[in-house]
């Protein structure tokens, strides 16, 4: 973690041991009227490379939609 802003943010350095790339990701959260939005960025440094099946581009879409789309939202759901 490079940075934390408690209940607001949290900046993680996104890189994998003997692996080119490097990467920065951010999690914010906004308040909006009744309802909290959560922002992800990620800024990348370095590209990762495309040789390698987890890093390409359909594959990280469907890695974030799956924890933030389906497992946050069941986990989230879990807690009323």
């Amino acid at each position: 973690m490079t940075e934390v802003i408690p209940q607001q943010k949290i900046v993680y350095n996104w890189k994998y041991q003997d692996l080119e790339g490097d990467s920065f990701v951010s999690f914010e959260l906004k308040e909006l009227s009744n309802e909290v939005l959560l922002m992800v960025t990620a800024t990348v440094i370095e590209d990762f490379s495309d040789e390698i099946p987890e890093f390409k581009r359909e594959s990280c879409v469907g890695g974030w939609n799956y924890f933030i789309k389906e497992r946050l939202t069941t986990f989230l759901k879990s807690l009323k």
